[in-house]
């Protein structure tokens, strides 16, 4: 029975998917001016697939959202659900680094793209550079917030952090903007889509307050990724996700 619930849950978050991409996509064509596109693409997906899910998110420093603009959201990534956890909470004016491949989705891809999402090649590293340019770029002349998760690929291993790289750290510095971390408590326990299980509960999260970058130079960009990155790391195991009493 758990199984089955699993794949109705599933059906109904792919045409819920569909749906909005679908919509916003019609809403992307006709809108002259993106800058907040994305960030309502991002919020109706989570408002619609977290309680398809039956999870719900308990926050901490929530406040610390919208306390500076523009400024480089970062966290950590475990697993496809956090596109729709980072989206519940992405505030408006904002726009997320994603790789390449998302591009080669149907629909949400495109969406992605066309609502001001910033696609980079992390496989060609010349590119991938010109392209963290380019969101150096929109931060300076477009005035949006951007969102990236430098552990880079996901955290299979529900457990701790990757080591961060640096590409994130770089645009906040090359851009002068402050950097907030987000910690999301390990939710496997919850969602664990290889093993097919998925419980109602709330998963903890944490805001770190804004951190200036502004007498951060290029030479202690490394520095500041491990600081940051160790700081988070002692955090995670502080959050709990827990499980809804049947």
């Amino acid at each position: 029975m758990s199984t089955l619930i699993f794949y109705l849950k599933m059906v109904a978050v792919v045409f819920w998917v569909f749906y909005t991409s679908v919509l916003y996509l019609f809403i992307a064509v006709f809108s002259p001016r993106r800058n907040n596109l994305f960030a309502k693409v991002v919020n109706h997906l989570a408002n619609g697939i977290l309680p398809i899910l039956g999870l719900k998110l308990e926050i901490e420093g929530k406040e610390n959202l919208t306390l500076v603009h523009p400024c480089v959201f970062i966290g950590n990534h475990q697993s496809a659900l956090d596109v729709v956890i980072y989206g519940a909470l992405c505030p408006p004016n904002t726009v997320a680094i994603g790789k390449k491949e998302i591009s080669w989705i149907p629909l949400f891809g495109w969406l992605f793209k066309l609502s001001g999402g910033i696609l980079i090649d992390r496989k060609n590293k010349m590119r991938a550079i010109s392209q963290i340019d380019d969101a150096v770029r929109a931060v300076r002349e477009r005035q949006v917030s951007v969102g990236i998760l430098p552990e880079g690929t996901r955290n299979r291993s529900g457990k701790g952090l990757l080591p961060f790289k640096k590409g994130a750290f770089h645009l906040a510095t090359e851009a002068k903007v402050p950097l907030v971390p987000i910690i999301i408590a390990e939710f496997g326990s919850l969602a664990n889509f290889k093993g097919k299980t998925l419980k109602s509960g709330t998963i903890q999260i944490k805001v770190l307050e804004p951190i200036s970058t502004e007498n951060i130079d290029s030479n202690q960009v490394t520095s500041l990724s491990v600081q940051i990155h160790d700081r988070m790391e002692a955090i995670l195991p502080n959050l709990r996700s827990v499980e809804t009493s049947s």
